[in-house]
């Protein structure tokens, strides 16, 4: 049975806005001096900061503090990341259709902007962990989107029999055709580009896989 390996944010996981009173709850109960805003966007520049590494919760928590001067410490940051496996999801039910379909003719990998163990416990919280075979996250795999990460999700198998589908152009569908996989590239930014399939709304690869 062929293999998809989803980039499981903004792909799969749709966050509702629910962050921002969440991380706003978490400022105030620790009395930390930083917008909601700015505390989410820089926990997300890690991806972008430390792309082959594979990223710890203690790297985690110096990154925080070391960027937003503050003092973290890891009790903290296992709080905040599950609050954040909290935030409710968008487009449940649809995404449940779409992944029992899938499901039942291939077999569902994660590949995850996050810590494995909160991706898992956000997808159990919205009934979605059965249709996923592995769920990688930063703790275990290099940060995605990575190479490194990729080549070890594939490790001896033949890249032709994995679909890798994300939203990411360079990360999560140029390296992965560059070695045979097919790739379908979720666009809903409108990017402009000819080369890849693509699908504008993720509810549509049930058209094309």
């Amino acid at each position: 049975m062929k293999k998809i390996i989803f980039d499981l944010d903004n792909t799969i996981l749709f966050l509702s806005n629910k962050w921002k009173e969440i991380y706003g709850e978490f400022n105030k109960k620790y009395s930390l001096n930083v917008a909601a805003e700015e505390l989410f966007f820089t926990i997300g520049k890690i991806e972008n900061n430390n792309s082959d590494e594979y990223i710890s919760k203690e790297f985690f928590v110096n990154h925080i503090n070391k960027h937003l001067s503050l003092n973290f410490d890891l009790n903290m940051g296992d709080i905040l990341l599950d609050e954040y496996a909290k935030i409710p999801l968008l487009r449940v039910e649809e995404i449940k259709d779409l992944l029992e379909y899938l499901s039942s003719k291939y077999v569902i990998i994660a590949y995850t902007n996050w810590f494995t163990d909160n991706q898992i416990k956000r997808l159990k919280l919205n009934g979605l962990d059965k249709y996923f075979k592995k769920v990688y996250g930063w703790d275990v795999l290099p940060v995605k989107p990575s190479k490194k990460g990729l080549e070890e999700i594939i490790k001896n198998d033949n890249p032709r029999d994995y679909i890798s589908i994300g939203d990411n152009l360079n990360g999560d569908i140029v390296f992965p055709d560059s070695i045979g996989m097919d790739t379908i590239f979720y666009n809903y930014k409108n990017i402009p580009q000819n080369k890849y399939k693509e699908v504008k709304d993720i509810i549509d690869l049930k058209n094309i896989l």
